[in-house]
């Protein structure tokens, strides 16, 4: 049975994606209502979300060593939560929403190093429940992507962004009334950044990036590939959709409970996902939306693994909160990239199959940066703090 602490910082985490994936929601209606709008506006405004998000985590990851957790992830809830308010009023102005969407991904970035670090110092068995964790942002996605995509259905694309405002504010408050009290030591900065730029934590980095490229791929142009290859309405790509992170749990539990080290179980997940993208742009109807979910499946326990368990194996160097924001921070550096990658590999080749062909390179790439951590050490189970 987890303890209430661990299920308040679940929850909590959760609730930040209400704010985090809207935005793909909403692209495909705002694109289609705001003709000025183009693909090049739009992935420059999530490549403007994700660059603050990935300075935020270098900065925040270090920063937060010095507070409460719980409070920083409040206001992180906060911060996102009146982002999200104003961008209902942006009315498609590419300057407007690139400006609030780029402040949203600094408030967003506050959350996730801070509830890695809190679960670190609270938990009996951090390699157990950092994986766990890692279900709280998969089930966030797939409600909030489900909630979203029926709120813009019947209501507009406004309320894509204020049904985030009001979700994150209502969890931000009953957090800081549950907060617990919270006991921690922390190092000098120059001493936590020397412990957090090592080998492992910098390879660790750099295979999250090329793994949000593929993730955050999938959260923020498969809706629109959808939507546009297949005249689907939005409220059915938001069907075909939601179940990528449900699938996403159900595949982390699985990847929890299979008896190998998961730095082992990550490369052959992450072999598998490289499989599927691969085949993926050859479907359609119940085909795709099967392997739609086999992606899920396949993509969640790895990306778990690298932003979460492996920063937590230094927690007894207290730095858990500097190595997430680092790891994590690089795996953002991706999401930076994608977010232009993708209408330039469109515009160049004219063709969708190309995006999913780049995907799987990157899955196996990925597969031989983990291996070179892994064997490193002759393949013995790495323990770092």
């Amino acid at each position: 049975m987890k303890s209430k602490v661990f299920w308040n910082l679940w929850s909590s985490y959760a609730s930040y994606y209400f704010g985090r994936v809207n935005l793909s929601i909403v692209i495909p209606v705002l694109l289609a209502t705001y003709g000025d709008l183009s693909l090049y506006n739009i992935g420059l405004v999530a490549s403007g979300f994700m660059a603050t998000y990935a300075l935020g985590q270098f900065l925040h990851g270090q920063f937060s060593e010095k507070f409460n957790p719980f409070t920083y992830i409040v206001i992180g809830l906060v911060g996102s939560a009146l982002m999200n308010l104003i961008l209902g009023f942006s009315a498609g102005f590419f300057w407007m929403l690139l400006i609030c969407e780029m402040f949203d991904g600094g408030f967003q970035s506050m959350g996730w190093s801070s509830t890695v670090r809190a679960n670190a110092y609270t938990s009996k068995n951090i390699e157990r429940d950092s994986v766990i964790l890692g279900t709280s942002y998969q089930a966030g996605n797939s409600i909030a992507w489900i909630a979203c995509s029926f709120t813009v259905g019947q209501f507009g694309w406004q309320w894509g962004f204020w049904l985030a405002t009001i979700v994150m504010i209502a969890r931000a408050a009953t957090l800081y009334i549950s907060r617990p009290e919270f006991k921690y030591q922390t190092k000098r900065l120059k001493e936590r950044v020397k412990l957090t730029v090592t080998l492992p934590i910098f390879i660790s980095g750099i295979s999250l990036c090329l793994l949000n490229m593929i993730r955050y791929g999938v959260i923020i142009w498969v809706p629109t590939y959808l939507y546009r290859e297949f005249s689907m309405p939005i409220e059915e790509v938001g069907l075909n959709i939601f179940l990528i992170p449900v699938a996403g749990i159900a595949g982390t539990l699985i990847y929890n409970r299979i008896k190998l080290p998961k730095d082992i179980i990550t490369m052959l997940y992450v072999s598998a996902l490289g499989l599927v993208v691969l085949v993926l742009p050859h479907t359609e109807g119940l085909s795709m939306f099967l392997l739609l979910l086999l992606s899920g499946l396949f993509l969640y326990g790895p990306h778990v693994f690298l932003v979460a368990t492996m920063p937590s194996r230094f927690h007894s160097k207290n730095i858990v909160a500097a190595a997430t924001g680092f790891i994590d921070g690089w795996g953002y550096v991706g999401s930076v990239l994608i977010g232009v990658l993708i209408p330039f590999i469109l515009n160049i080749t004219d063709n969708w199959h190309s995006v999913f062909y780049f995907w799987s390179i990157l899955s196996f790439i990925i597969v031989v940066l983990v291996a070179a951590v892994y064997f490193r050490k002759g393949g013995r189970r790495q323990k770092y703090g």
